[in-house]
């Protein structure tokens, strides 16, 4: 973890045990002896009780104490060092591209195989080609990322807000991209057949389908961040 990130979580922790009763209190500074006896680095340490302070604070306003809310001081310790590794996040541009190329390939081309199954093959205006589906998965991909990178990753919990861009920048950038996207998209649905040709719908769904498998997989695999996605705040 980052060492701005740790002293973040330090400091917050700091202000939340400045707002236990004495009886939590007690609870904590067994809790840190345990830890330290069982070896484990500052950093553990400061994230196990980061799980369990913002907790601790808000349930002792009804009366609840540490030892209902997280049993004897020998159960968490046993919990916080037995606790299953969490698998890492990813947030690699070209994976999360990928992530978003196979997504939108996988709905678009999905969507154009049903329609492809209710109109007639030559109705090329309600159906799309598979170079439309690619080219508008791409670029689409990349204005999904865009979207993570200047708006959703400053919304993850200890994230620096200063870095942030200045809204209308934001909005300006996007709108942007969403309209190079929205022009790419019809522009490629007006390629000549040769150019962009229209699949047999079940062929399409299988290739959709496909996609949207090898997105899962490599999701499993890298733990790769979904670009829309941002973390419950406590």
């Amino acid at each position: 973890m980052e060492p701005e990130k740790l002293q973040t979580l330090q400091a917050e922790n700091n202000q939340l045990e400045a707002k236990l009763t004495k009886r939590n209190e007690q609870y904590i500074f067994d809790l840190k002896k345990a830890l330290k006896a069982a070896n484990l680095t500052d950093e553990q340490t400061i994230v196990a009780l980061n799980e369990m302070l913002p907790i601790l604070v808000e349930e002792q306003k009804t009366g609840k104490t540490a030892r209902q809310l997280f049993g004897t001081v020998s159960e968490r310790l046993d919990a916080i060092v037995n606790k299953p590794a969490e698998q890492k996040k990813s947030t690699t541009a070209s994976l999360m591209w990928l992530d978003n190329f196979l997504l939108l390939f996988g709905l678009l081309g999905v969507v154009a195989g049903i329609m492809g199954l209710f109109v007639s093959r030559g109705t090329q205006t309600v159906t799309y080609g598979l170079t439309t589906l690619i080219v508008a998965s791409a670029v689409g991909g990349l204005v999904f990322y865009m979207m993570y990178l200047f708006v959703y990753q400053f919304e993850q919990p200890g994230a620096d807000k200063s870095k942030k861009p200045k809204t209308w920048k934001t909005i300006l950038m996007l709108a942007s991209v969403t309209i190079v996207w929205f022009l790419v998209f019809n522009g490629a649905a007006l390629l000549p057949p040769t150019l962009n040709p229209i699949l047999d719908p079940m062929v399409m769904i299988v290739l959709s389908g496909l996609a949207l498998v090898l997105r899962y997989y490599l999701k499993k695999r890298f733990g790769i961040i979904s670009s829309l996605a941002t973390a419950p705040r406590r």
